[in-house]
Formats: structure tokens, C-alpha cells, sequence
């Protein structure tokens, strides 16, 4: 008989969705019915990657980001709007999982999507939330709603490798059956290729940063004269223009942006994690430019700086020329060597009779 897969991503930003696209692939060979279940853009990403599967709409998270304020207090006064979105996404999980008779739910970062009626895995890299400076008071408080949510799953996968040590201070907890299942990636690194752009920008995440990000790098990228290739993040708006020597484009197919990455000299990005593992998988070189706030995303950029991985540098100080000219001095990410089998040896035990914990 066969065996029925709900995967059901986050929708802040793209990230939660991208990382899943390798998951429905390694379910794909086995033959497994995917459903997936999600929101706003991650679903419609999610239909254009593929359009054969079954789809359903969860409710949004819809975050709102501040501009200037402080991000823990806008995020805080959001919490119970978010404990709102997570019970009524439980419960349309569990419907779902009643009419469609499912087998496994596979949940990356939505702490709803559990059923007692099927084997229920959490996917996430922060298991524990790191908070900003000032505000470690609260992780305690924070943190125990979150494990209160995740002991109702059977396994947690962590996407990254022991021992990376990119994800250690979010995962310092041992929740139950923890399992380190590889960096996730949509990409492929392929032979040599004829280099097309000095830049691509990569935008994304939620509103209003991402537009504020847009509208720098577009400045920064005209000015400077270099032949680039801005990426706005926005599946479900096709749009595409040349302006001076920038070439926009709201959206690409994965490998359509597989193919432009690996032709561009260097990539300037957010430092979201799925970005990370994404460059990981190209070996390319970057600069960062974290969402201004958000705690993962200036950890990472910060970690990866100091290790001469990639430079970073704030979104209030980001000066084109400036950041080219200091990651001259950094590695990239070209000697970094994922292992697949972590993953396949997830997929395979979660979908065994009796898969082990």
C-alpha cells in the first residue's frame, strides 16, 4: 500500500518551502503519495515547483516586521496572534490527516501540524530561539511554549551536520529523537560555468524589510556600473526588466536560479539559513547583509565573519564597493562538503514499518 506524506512548510520568507523541495524529491523516488499543506508565498512556490501534487491553504502567520522599532518587542506582541495560527493549523492537520488517511506529517517550523493519527516529524535548525541582548530574561519562557509544541512530534530533523557548528547555540536543548539529517538544498554544484553577472542580489524574507533591502541594493547595484542580476523574491508576481545595468526579476524556477548563481562572481544575500545551505551546495562566495533584528540571521552573518567564510556587514552601513572589496579577504564556502545520505537515511527510516527513535 502506499504510503501518504503531508509536508507542511512555514511561510516567512521562502526558506521553510526551498528547503523542503529535496525532501519531496527523495519521497518522489520511493514512490510516496506528497501532499503539501501551506501559505502564502511558500504555497504558491510550492505549485510552481509541483504542480501535480495535491495542495492545501493553512492560515498565515502574516509577521509584521517593524521598520524601526524593536524586533523582540513587535515579535513578542505578536505571540498571541501566532498561538492562534498554530491551534487552528493543528486542527486543520488533523482533519486533513482523518480524510486523506495520512501516514507521516512532516512539519518544517509550523508546531501545529502534528496528529496523534500519523508519525509526526518537526523539522527545524532553531529548536531553541536565541534572543537579542537584553532580552535573554525571557528565553526560558519562550523556548518552554516551543518544546511544549515539539514533544508532541515523534522526531525532530535538524538540517545541518554534527559538528558544523552552525546551529549550535539553537539546539543546545536535547529534545526527543533529535537527528541531524544534512544541510538541505534545492541546488546542485555542476561543472565549470561561463561567468554571466559580477553580482546577483537575492532578496528576501518578509515585508517591509524585504522591500527595504530591494530598494538599497537596486541603488547600490545601478551606481555601481557592474552587470548584475537582482532576484526580488516574489513567486507570484512574473515581472522582469532591465534597468541601466541591472537586470530584475521577481522570481526564477529552481533551476533557472541554480543557473544564475553559479554565474555570478559573488552573491550579496540575507544570512537566513536556507540561504546558507544553498551557497553550501554551490560553493560560492558571499556577502551577508542580515535582516536588521533578527537574531539567526545576524548570528550566522556574524559566525561565518569571524570564521573568513563570508563577509557581512549591516544593513545601515552596506556600501557596494566597500563589502566587494572586504570579501576579498574570505573563503566562501568552497571548500565545504555536504553528505546526502543523512537525509536519505531519514526518509527511508521514517517510511520503514517500524521506523527506529
Amino acid at each position: 500500500m502506499v504510503k501518504k506524506v503531508l509536508i507542511c512548510p512555514l511561510d516567512w520568507g521562502l526558506g521553510h518551502a526551498t528547503r523542503c523541495v529535496p525532501i519531496v524529491w527523495e519521497l518522489q523516488k520511493r514512490g510516496v503519495e506528497i501532499l503539501i499543506a501551506s501559505s502564502g508565498n511558500a504555497l504558491h512556490f510550492l505549485r510552481q515547483e509541483f504542480p501535480t501534487l495535491s495542495f492545501f491553504e493553512l492560515p498565515g502567520y502574516n509577521p509584521e516586521y517593524p521598520t524601526q522599532t524593536s524586533m523582540s518587542f513587535k515579535m513578542m506582541a505578536q505571540l498571541p496572534k501566532f498561538i492562534g495560527v498554530v491551534n487552528k493549523e493543528h486542527e486543520q492537520t488533523k482533519k486533513i490527516v482523518q480524510d486523506r488517511n495520512i501516514d507521516i506529517v512532516i512539519a518544517d517550523n509550523r508546531y501545529g501540524c502534528w496528529s496523534s493519527q500519523a508519525r509526526s516529524i518537526f523539522i527545524a535548525h532553531q529548536v531553541d530561539l536565541l534572543m537579542p541582548s537584553g532580552f535573554g530574561w525571557v528565553a526560558p519562557i519562550i523556548n518552554s511554549i516551543g518544546h511544549r509544541y515539539i514533544r508532541n512530534f515523534h522526531e525532530v530533523w535538524i538540517p545541518d551536520q554534527p559538528g558544523s557548528g552552525l546551529t549550535t547555540p539553537f539546539v543546545t536543548s536535547k529534545t526527543q529523537n533529535q537527528k541531524y539529517i544534512g544541510w538541505l538544498s534545492r541546488f546542485q554544484k555542476r561543472g565549470a560555468v561561463a561567468f554571466k553577472y559580477e553580482i546577483i542580489a537575492l532578496v528576501s524574507g518578509p515585508e517591509p524589510q524585504r522591500t527595504v533591502f530591494e530598494n538599497l541594493l537596486t541603488r547600490e547595484l545601478k551606481a555601481s556600473g557592474l552587470n548584475s542580476l537582482l532576484v526580488a523574491g516574489k513567486p507570484n508576481e512574473p515581472f522582469h526588466k532591465q534597468e541601466g545595468c541591472v537586470e530584475v526579476v521577481n522570481h526564477l524556477a529552481t533551476r533557472d536560479l541554480e543557473d544564475a548563481i553559479l554565474s555570478a562572481r559573488m552573491v550579496i544575500s540575507r544570512s537566513g539559513y536556507s540561504t546558507v545551505m544553498d551557497l553550501i551546495a554551490l560553493n560560492k562566495k558571499a556577502v551577508f547583509v542580515p535582516t536588521p533584528g533578527q537574531t539567526e540571521q545576524e548570528y550566522l552573518a556574524k559566525e561565518l565573519k569571524k570564521n573568513k567564510v563570508a563577509y557581512a556587514v549591516s544593513q545601515n552601513e552596506f556600501k557596494l564597493f566597500e563589502a566587494l572589496n572586504e570579501s576579498t579577504n574570505y573563503t566562501g564556502f568552497s571548500n565545504w562538503e555536504r553528505t546526502p545520505d543523512l537525509l536519505t537515511a531519514a526518509v527511508e527510516n521514517s517510511l520503514s514499518p517500524t521506523p527506529k527513535t
